[in-house]
């Protein structure tokens, strides 16, 4: 079983805790430039799979999951996004494709099988911190 990384980068925002968020990754470059850009906005706890981020997801009340698709080995992402979203607490939770797939449908495909937004990589910061923060304020 692959190990979990419960890494986070938690900071208090006007005496309140910030949204908890889950990314599930397998690469540690992604999950490191994923945090540096988060920070202070969310915090992040890490999966290394799909498997071990469905059952962190059955564990705790994430806001925000964000999905790698094409993981190493394997839960594909959009498997294991279908499988978090038919937990009763995550059926209106966003789950943002994270990926390197940018082909013509590819969107398209994801939104279709379980993520409700998408960023292709590399990853723009200014995108990413402007879809967070509209997603938080659609909560």
């Amino acid at each position: 079983m692959t190990s979990t990384l419960a890494h986070n980068n938690s900071t208090m925002t006007n005496n309140q805790e910030l949204p908890q968020t889950l990314l599930i990754e397998d690469e540690e470059i992604s999950r490191t430039i994923t945090r540096m850009f988060l920070k202070g906005i969310c915090t992040v706890d890490f999966a290394e799979s799909g498997e071990t981020g469905y059952e962190m997801a059955k564990q705790k009340n994430y806001k925000i999951i964000f999905m790698d698709i094409g993981p190493g080995r394997g839960m594909n992402g959009m498997k294991t996004a279908q499988k978090i979203k038919q937990l009763d607490n995550y059926k209106n939770t966003p789950i943002v494709a994270l990926t390197a797939y940018a082909m013509k449908g590819n969107r398209e495909e994801f939104l279709a099988n379980g993520c409700t937004h998408y960023i292709s990589r590399p990853v723009d910061k200014r995108k990413l911190i402007a879809l967070v923060q509209d997603i938080l304020n659609e909560l």
